[in-house]
């Protein structure tokens, strides 16, 4: 039976069609294809002459009826900026929270049997167990993983059962007492971040991880045998670190690409995905949850209503901070809202100030700044829409950067506070307390002071540095001649500081090797780098790979894992402690 076959039999049961007219009004199929399915079903013993069910269809209807659902709510909803302190699931539309739209639907179609997966805010969602008798399962893996794995947590619970994102809206309730099939839920347009496509046939096939396709509703149902074909995806595909921020929709789909079940096309507004405030705020211009602080900020800087402000959506977050785009009064702004824990990692009134002595600079050498607060570290920059970042394995993008900061750095700018690796070191030592994965801390930690104290004989010069020089904060945009310009924006970690010490840090978040570190410094002093200036940011090297893997583990009592980059980090404190004791003792023969 395929998906058409399905649709028809489910129409006769459903609306009691008594004629082939009756089923091509109801369905949308032409006469002839409604004729064609009726004689296949009646032939097949689905249906008798009358259209009436057979046992065959009620054993159908017996087996693959809906006896449960799994809704996915353990997400951070990031993507909600400037609105992502309530959970998703528990924003209104018309008074109702979205999650309680979901479970009223269930209910009306005979769904008890419902189970929640939560993580973010878990505690904000135990009331739906004594309201709604719902039970609770804690992904624990919410912050570093994707809902593949939330949906691995019930998996085995997925026998003829919705399964179902729990920030959809649906204007209709799309669940049903009777089911024939397994069916993910997709709408008729594209999607390029879609990985799923409909075919002619109605099937699903895969176009790999956000590979572009129909949009996807975040809606399934599947039958017990189906199940069975999910519950080995999800055990293969939880197994393997590349589908480690995967969505669960991938465990739809078997080694051929194929989905099981058959696409269920959605039109118009019938269900609505609320990723955005600009999707709440479509659906629900009066939702409680778009009252907003940040909101009435931008509202009273630039003098617009808050409906003015438009376009509103959540940018990839940096390490440190989130961003949100914006626009009103005809252009386009980003905003920038501290990180978790950040109060204690910078001080924003000395961001303040870095940018009151970048102002007096003659060139043009940061963002530039519409806004900032000294106190919550809140900051307005103007939105370069061409802009983009510094591609660290371009020679010719890294060669620029160099240039532009030593232009920068020949400003010899100043502020009245410091940025002292050591002290810096200590700091993070002490918020991030006892917590430190590598078992050779010690050792590694007292080879840095070493190199600290060699740093220290060496010539330098101190005035603002940037200290975050990483390759993501220098941008490419197009200057009023068309050609590219560069500047470096995020400066919350300035200070006054060796110069040098920004092209260390360049180098490490690069993950650059030796060999492209060398040239990196080369680009710097155009070729001519004295020897006793090259060791001495060997040692800042060094050194900076220490301070930032304090740093991780700060974030990380914070809840927030950079597992990779901290790694990558304490290796730049041990490699560049040798690289830099080997040209030490060259220079000293």
């Amino acid at each position: 039976m395929d998906k058409r076959d399905y649709v028809v039999l489910s129409t006769v049961v459903k609306t009691r069609c008594a004629t082939v007219r009756d089923v091509a009004a109801k369905t949308g199929y032409s006469l002839g294809m409604a004729d064609a399915s009726l004689k296949y079903l009646i032939a097949e013993g689905y249906l008798d002459e009358d259209f009436f069910l057979t046992q065959k269809t009620i054993g159908l209807i017996h087996r693959n009826g809906p006896r449960q659902a799994v809704i996915l709510a353990a997400g951070t909803g990031s993507r909600m900026l400037p609105i992502n302190d309530v959970p998703k699931p528990l924003m209104t539309v018309n008074g109702e929270p979205l999650i309680e739209r979901l479970i009223n639907q269930l209910h009306v179609t005979g769904i008890y049997n419902i189970r929640v997966v939560v993580g973010y805010e878990a505690e904000r969602f135990a009331y739906l167990t004594s309201v709604y008798q719902v039970e609770l399962i804690e992904n624990p893996q919410f912050l570093t993983a994707g809902s593949l794995h939330s949906l691995n947590c019930a998996a085995g619970m997925l026998d003829n059962c919705y399964i179902i994102n729990a920030d959809v809206w649906c204007g209709e309730n799309i669940f049903s007492r009777t089911e024939y099939n397994s069916w993910y839920a997709v709408r008729s347009y594209y999607d390029d971040e879609s990985c799923v496509r409909v075919t002619r046939n109605m099937e699903l096939t895969g176009t790999g991880r956000m590979g572009g396709g129909n949009a996807m509703c975040g809606i399934a149902y599947l039958c017990a045998d189906d199940a069975e074909i999910v519950r080995a995806n999800l055990q293969r595909l939880c197994a393997d670190p590349a589908y480690q921020q995967a969505d669960w929709e991938q465990a739809l789909f078997g080694s051929d690409n194929k989905s099981v079940g058959y696409a269920n096309i959605i039109y118009g507004m019938l269900v609505m995905d609320v990723n955005t405030y600009e999707d709440l705020r479509m659906l629900d211009s009066e939702s409680k949850d778009l009252s907003d602080r940040r909101i009435e900020l931008i509202s009273g800087i630039f003098h617009v209503r808050p409906e003015e402000i438009s376009d509103i959506h959540a940018l990839s977050g940096g390490m440190t901070n989130r961003s949100m785009h914006f626009s009103c009064g005809g252009r386009e702004y980003l905003m920038r809202l501290p990180g978790e824990g950040t109060d204690k990692l910078t001080s924003r009134r000395q961001e303040c100030a870095v940018y009151e002595a970048l102002a007096g600079s003659r060139l043009e050498i940061a963002d530039n700044v519409c806004y900032i607060d000294p106190d919550n570290g809140y900051k307005i920059t103007e939105f370069w829409r061409e802009a983009r970042s510094c591609d660290p394995d371009n020679p010719k993008d890294a060669a620029a950067c160099m240039r532009h900061l030593r232009r920068f750095h020949e400003q010899r700018l100043k502020v009245d506070f410091r940025f002292d690796l050591k002290e810096q070191i200590e700091k993070y030592e002490r918020l991030r307390e006892d917590s430190m994965p590598f078992a050779d801390y010690g050792v590694t930690r007292r080879n840095v002071d070493e190199l600290l104290d060699i740093a220290e004989t060496c010539p330098k010069e101190i005035c603002l540095s940037h200290i975050d020089a990483v390759y993501d904060n220098f941008l490419f945009i197009k200057g009023p001649d068309g050609a590219e310009q560069v500047r470096l924006i995020d400066w919350e970690y300035a200070g006054m500081s060796d110069p040098h010490v920004d092209v260390a840090m360049f180098c490490i978040y690069a993950y650059y090797d030796k060999q492209q570190i060398d040239s990196v410094i080369d680009a710097y002093f155009q070729g001519a780098c004295p020897d006793r200036i090259r060791l001495k940011i060997y040692c800042y090297i060094a050194a900076a790979g220490l301070l930032w893997t304090n740093w991780c583990e700060y974030k990380a009592r914070m809840g927030v894992r950079y597992g990779a980059y901290e790694m990558r980090q304490y290796q730049y404190a041990k490699q560049f402690y040798t690289h830099a004791m080997e040209l030490k003792d060259a220079l000293e023969q």
